[in-house]
């Protein structure tokens, strides 16, 4: 019982957060793009044109997160979706540290410049982490 008023806790807060991130880049979507372009992949930079196809699918991403996580027959593939995508903005961001973005990093502050750092690193691997221990204590729940 305990457990699941957890879990309904967690699910709001979360669930609140990629409602939040989705809606502010839906907002302002052309600068996201550009936001996701400037992400480099080791020595690789994504070009433009991938950029502008790959952003709406990560806002949508975020959007169907949150949703999913909020209702119960789908909580569990919500955090699973939001855990993947938590491990791979942690990536993005451990590979692109110290780098200066003109229009922000794509965290909460968008359309304001921003250095990544590792306080922009560590606050994804927790976000990752409290899903990841949500997906288990969902599935041992049964």
């Amino acid at each position: 019982m305990i457990i699941s008023i957890m879990i309904w806790m967690v699910s709001i807060v979360i669930a609140a957060l990629y409602y939040k991130s989705s809606t502010q880049k839906l907002r302002t979507p052309y600068t996201f793009s550009y936001i996701v372009s400037e992400y480099q992949l080791g020595t690789y930079h994504m070009p433009p044109f991938i950029a502008t196809k790959l952003a709406p699918l990560l806002i949508v991403a975020e959007l169907l997160t949150a949703v999913w996580i909020l209702m119960p027959w789908t909580r569990l593939y919500g955090f699973i979706l939001g855990a993947s995508l938590q491990f791979i903005f942690i990536l993005l961001m451990f590979m692109n540290m110290g780098r200066s973005f003109p229009y922000g990093c794509g965290c909460f502050k968008m359309n304001a410049p921003s250095v990544i750092t590792a306080r922009h690193a560590w606050g994804n691997l927790a976000l990752c982490i409290v899903q990841v221990a949500v997906v288990i204590c969902i599935v041992v729940a049964g």
